[in-house]
């Protein structure tokens, strides 16, 4: 089984793929103006995302060790709902299979199990983010062209001037 140290770096791999994903989920809730539900929806899944970062920072600390981040290139989806959800589709399998991983490696009981708990959510997370992806496809399906999409422009989206960002 791993040593502390290896498990303290384990548990900040972990950390860093989770503060990611907050990055990344957060910027998708700022630009989702289309799609309200949608952007609720992944703004609930950044705040469960966050409480993960504290679950395991206070693991980290727990054993001696300093909640460190290791910067990654972070690839946004950009304002696109069906690349969204890909994208989020991505994450939670990669985190499915991270944690399953390290819930492996580590014999601390204490430790598996919040691990095992976070891995549940992440399996959540993945449902809810293909139902969101299968609702994104369908309104692509079903959207009439625009007088803008039949002369070259982009559409303006309703729901930004509501936001107060458009």
């Amino acid at each position: 089984m791993a040593s502390n140290e290896e498990v303290i770096a384990m548990l900040n791999d972990d950390l860093t793929f989770e503060v990611e994903a907050t990055l990344i989920y957060m910027h998708n809730h700022f630009v989702l103006t289309q799609a309200m539900p949608t952007q609720l929806e992944v703004f609930d899944i950044a705040l469960d995302e966050m409480r993960h970062i504290e679950w395991l920072s206070d693991l980290i600390v727990g054993l001696g060790g300093n909640p460190e981040l290791k910067p990654r290139q972070i690839r946004f989806a950009g304002a696109d709902n069906v690349e969204a959800c890909k994208r989020g589709i991505d994450l939670e399998n990669e985190a499915i299979a991270l944690y399953n991983a390290h819930v492996a490696a580590i014999s601390d009981p204490k430790i598996q199990w919040r691990l095992a708990h976070i891995r549940d959510e992440e399996v959540d997370h993945l449902n809810e983010f293909t139902e969101l992806l299968e609702a994104a496809e369908k309104a692509v399906e079903d959207r009439q062209p625009t007088v803008g999409d039949m002369m070259g422009e982009p559409q303006e989206s309703a729901a930004g001037d509501e936001s107060g960002r458009g």
